[in-house]
């Protein structure tokens, strides 16, 4: 079957999607993006991603037309066009659009909208029972975070990094702050066995599954702490994760080739396992 992807308003073959050379998104990094998790046949917390879509281009000032509704029904329809039901993710990119290469933001002109539908798997129960490794690594990216742009550089040179030396992932460390990992956030579970998260400010972006896990937690019976936390702390915590929209929740046992604390003190997954299963639970329900 032919694979389908949009772009500005036509449902085209993928290997028909193309944009202008003058494009910001390509010459600037100018733009946005969402990814929205797809299973049994819906989209998971679509409206936050989309409100967070909205923030990111107002922050950006790309201005366009599109409305919440619109951005949902195009991601529907192109599950639909690929024939896909679960386990998938859709990808969904505005740019400020075409325009001669000027160091500002030129007016009046027509923003760039893609969407693209991808397959993946699951982690698999050993995996999840394994555990991953990730490496720390200086912070190096911009100081507005908390908007989710196309400008990935920064991370995917991080992350590389830490997959050269033979762990899963990194995570970042900004004066002596744990912030995030690179393409997702970090929680820990604290000796008093309360779930601790970075504060949503600039420095991280504020997840839709990090926060949905907040949400559960509260609900459960889990305290939740937003604060911020030394590297020190994560080594010294019960329990280590990090949470995306494809990830959903992976533990980690491993950072910079040294066992956390709660390696050593028997149930290594016990939040980390609860928290996994009430958000199953909120998607199949």
């Amino acid at each position: 079957m032919t694979r389908i992807s949009f772009l500005n308003g036509k449902f085209l073959p993928h290997q028909e999607c193309f944009v202008h050379i003058e494009d910001r998104g390509f010459q600037f990094a100018d733009g946005a993006y969402e990814v929205t998790l797809f299973k049994n046949g819906k989209l998971i917390d679509s409206l936050a991603h989309m409100q967070r879509f909205m923030r990111s281009l107002s922050e950006l000032k790309i201005e366009h037309n599109f409305t919440i509704e619109q951005l949902q029904k195009i991601q529907i329809e192109l599950f639909a066009k690929n024939n896909i039901v679960n386990n998938a993710t859709c990808y969904i990119q505005i740019t400020r659009g075409l325009a001669n290469r000027i160091p500002n933001f030129p007016k009046n002109i027509e923003p760039t909208i893609s969407a693209t539908v991808s397959k993946f798997s699951p982690i698999s129960v050993e995996d999840f029972n394994n555990g991953f490794t990730v490496i720390t690594h200086e912070d190096i990216r911009w100081k507005r975070c908390d908007i989710k742009t196309v400008n990935l550089l920064a991370s995917t040179i991080i992350n590389q990094k830490a997959k050269d030396s033979g762990f899963h992932d990194a995570i970042m460390i900004r004066d002596g702050v744990v912030t995030e990992a690179t393409f997702a956030n970090v929680f820990i579970i604290d000796g008093n066995n309360n779930l601790v998260t970075h504060p949503a400010d600039n420095n991280i972006l504020c997840g839709i599954t990090r926060n949905r896990l907040i949400e559960i937690a509260y609900k459960i019976g889990i305290k939740v702490i937003e604060k911020k936390f030394t590297v020190l702390e994560m080594m010294q915590a019960r329990e280590l994760f990090l949470s995306s929209s494809s990830l959903i929740i992976r533990p980690v046992f491993n950072v910079d080739g040294k066992e956390i604390s709660y390696n050593k003190n028997g149930d290594k997954l016990k939040y980390t396992r609860i928290l996994a299963d009430a958000y199953q639970k909120f998607i199949d329900g």
